[in-house]
């Protein structure tokens, strides 16, 4: 159990590290990359212009602590099952499209097919709740909590470090589940350990006054990777 617990601080610093010199490097060179105003986000409480990168750090960190599950879990190999691979694709579709509606404000309805094709990617590779006798209806009902679970975090984030914390303590929840379901060895486990590295990273420059924001590329992919893991 000590050594589980070493493994797993390990793989949170040096997640929270590689997230804050991420973002250090984003914010010094930001001047005229990712810069969001008042004027182009309404909703935002706020009268400065910021930039809107972090999301970016999240999507390289959540690739870079998958590279190191084989590392803390030797014995482990590291799982390119049709289920990891939907995710990590699922993931990546989130990700473009928030990165696509930042760089260049995309219509609506590109973002919410590209949630819907993130849903049907899930579905298709064997990930999806299975509540019901019918299987229509779990697919249903998995193609709304992922839609649904996009958009709410994206309309979260308008003030500085509330979808941060929101989805800090997302993990967290789903970390003490796994947790006493001695789930250590997972992928997900690390993967989840990974992001809140990456968040508690990126509150370091998100928290009021904040600095910078996750903008959609960063809300548009913790909404798909929370509801992929809670999955």
């Amino acid at each position: 159990m000590n050594t589980l617990i070493i493994k797993i601080c390990l793989l949170f610093l040096s997640s929270l590290v590689f997230s804050i010199l991420i973002n250090k490097v984003f914010l010094k060179f930001s001047k005229n990359l990712g810069m969001r105003n008042i004027d182009d986000q309404a909703i935002r409480w706020a009268s400065t212009s910021k930039p809107a990168l972090g999301g970016i750090s999240f999507f390289i960190v959540f690739l870079l602590v998958l590279t190191q599950h084989p590392i803390y879990f030797a014995a482990y190999e590291l799982p390119f099952n049709t289920k990891l691979i939907g995710v990590l694709a699922a993931c990546t579709v989130g990700f473009l499209a928030g990165l696509a509606d930042d760089a260049y404000n995309t219509n609506p309805l590109l973002k919410s097919l590209a949630q819907g094709l993130s849903a049907v990617i899930l579905i298709a590779t064997g990930s999806f709740i299975e509540l019901f006798d019918y299987t229509w209806l779990n697919y249903s009902f998995t193609f709304l909590w992922v839609v649904g679970l996009m958009n709410s975090i994206n309309m979260l984030d308008n003030m500085d470090g509330i979808t941060t914390t929101a989805s800090i303590f997302a993990l967290l929840a789903m970390l003490i589940v796994m947790f006493f379901n001695n789930q250590f060895s997972s992928v997900y486990f690390t993967l989840m350990i990974g992001l809140l590295g990456a968040l508690f990273g990126f509150l370091f420059f998100n928290w009021h006054p904040s600095k910078m924001y996750m903008g959609d590329t960063g809300s548009q992919f913790l909404g798909i990777s929370l509801a992929a893991l809670s999955i």
